[in-house]
């Protein structure tokens, strides 16, 4: 499955987006890095990503769409420091 419809809507949200055909790891951590998060190391295909003092890790395999309950989990481990709904699609 291919993320073609990825959009990042600037002139609303520093980082919105719309992944309803899927998000990919990569895509997720160039998000986060947009966003200010750091990555910490990497081992194999799992990035250790963290913004202020909250952590979590990407799984980054080629290929491959992040389940809505990685990526449900990813966003409420980063929540504390990128706020409430910080991954939410913006919806037009």
């Amino acid at each position: 499955m291919t993320v073609s419809n990825l959009s990042i809507d600037l002139t609303h949200s520093p980082a919105t987006l719309d992944f309803s055909e899927g998000l990919t790891g990569k895509n997720l951590l160039r998000l986060l890095r947009k966003r200010g998060c750091v990555e910490l190391r990497q081992k194999g295909s799992h990035v250790v990503v963290q913004c202020n003092k909250c952590q979590t890790v990407v799984p980054v395999h080629v290929g491959e769409d992040l389940g809505p309950g990685l990526v449900r989990a990813i966003e409420r481990d980063l929540e504390p420091c990128l706020g409430k709904g910080w991954l939410q699609p913006h919806r037009s």
